[in-house]
């Protein structure tokens, strides 16, 4: 059961997703204001250490349900909006005309990006990401990570990485999650093909499922020297979601995986400008 004291946060995801399905898109209104408070990144980073620690307090309760994820991960967003940030949507009329779970495949560029695509893919169906082994003993963070239940790979045996992700990944969509991956080693400000694999598309073949590409744009928060999750924020930098098109895996799924890799290069190539 969901408490009263985050009903609130509940109705306002809910209201966000339903414009979301009803128009395909989101901008940030360029009059959301920005206090003084809000232009310092470490305003930022405090904001977020107490969004991890509101969602861990949810763990233990027990109550970090589908509704409640929802809700944090629109939390985040709007922290960022708070913060300097501005965030584009695109292309949601394409998986939400499918009408079934799909593999969504896309870039992996910041940590932004794993916080805002919850509230975007519950808008459709349940979701379940491909996600590092590590992140499930995180301070924080794990406690939130194991709640969602993820397809978890250890980065250390590829063969045993691919048996994982095929095998829950196929089981989850055919009860109803979609899947998340970010077909890269790691996360990285430029896209690299030769760094791109076609984990995704394997899955989508051996599941019967489409494949959405989803193009991202998100080093609005840049990687960290020290510590990769904590970088300083670059408010010039728009912060993009699109989707693509749907596609069906045939053959190989060589063609789908270059068609993946194309609209992502094309969609930062127009997100850089001349």
């Amino acid at each position: 059961m969901i408490g009263t004291q985050i009903m609130r946060p509940v109705e306002e995801a809910r209201a966000f997703q339903h414009a979301l399905r009803e128009t395909g898109g989101y901008r940030t209104d360029p009059a959301h204001p920005v206090s003084a408070w809000g232009r310092s990144d470490l305003w930022f980073y405090l904001r977020f250490f107490k969004f991890l620690w509101e969602g861990s307090r949810h763990c233990a309760r027990g109550t970090y349900t589908e509704p409640v994820w929802a809700a944090h991960s629109y939390t985040y967003l709007k922290i960022v909006e708070d913060c300097g940030g501005k965030v584009e949507i695109n292309g949601f009329e394409h998986p939400a005309a499918l009408g079934r779970t799909a593999v969504y495949i896309g870039n992996h560029m910041s940590g932004l990006e794993g916080f805002i695509i919850p509230v975007l893919l519950q808008t459709l169906d349940k979701v379940a990401a491909v996600a590092k082994e590590s992140l499930l003993h995180y301070p924080l963070l794990g406690a939130i990570t194991r709640a969602i239940d993820p397809i978890t790979v250890g980065r250390k045996n590829p063969r045993e990485d691919l048996k994982t992700v095929l095998e829950q990944g196929k089981a989850f969509l055919e009860n109803g999650r979609s899947i998340v991956i970010f077909p890269q080693a790691t996360r990285s400000p430029r896209f690299e093909r030769k760094a791109f694999n076609s984990l995704g598309v394997k899955l989508a073949k051996i599941a019967a499922a489409p494949i959405v590409p989803l193009a991202l744009k998100t080093d609005f928060m840049e990687n960290g020297r020290l510590v990769k999750d904590i970088g300083s924020l670059d408010r010039s930098r728009t912060i993009h979601f699109r989707f693509g098109r749907p596609l069906t895996v045939e053959g190989s799924g060589k063609a789908a995986n270059e068609a993946v890799m194309d609209f992502i290069e094309s969609c930062l190539a127009e997100w850089s400008g001349p």
